[in-house]
């Protein structure tokens, strides 16, 4: 698993993508996990990573429908998540080197003493 911020991504076996709804990364147009409410930085994949959103194999992992954020497939090579404000701009949490494979992104829970699961706010 790798997780950054209230950004969590769990390794999964290899799905087929749907024909439509399917997110390519680029650089001009980056793979958006996540905006932090916080600070506005954003984690984000630049280059080589797909995700598309399949409910129904979300709910078969076990993933809460409000923490699913979607399925990334990351191309041979790996890449790297990041987070700030755009492509090599530095956020306040480092940035990931993710292998390549199929992952079920998803939001992180947080759990206090005495209160109910919450989203973590990035």
């Amino acid at each position: 698993m790798y997780a950054q911020g209230d950004v969590l991504l769990v390794p999964v076996k290899a799905v087929k993508p749907p024909m439509t709804g399917v997110k390519l990364a680029t650089p001009d147009d980056p793979v958006i996990l996540a905006k932090g409410e916080t600070t506005g930085h954003r984690h984000a994949f630049y280059n080589r990573v797909a995700m598309f959103r399949d409910d129904a194999l979300a709910r078969a992992a076990h993933v809460p429908e409000t923490l699913y954020i979607g399925h990334v497939v990351v191309a041979p090579g790996g890449d790297v998540l990041e987070h700030g404000a755009a492509q090599g701009l530095a956020g306040d949490h480092d940035a990931l080197t993710i292998p390549a494979g199929t992952y079920i992104a998803r939001r992180q829970q947080e759990y206090p003493l005495r209160e109910s699961a919450r989203i973590v706010n990035d």
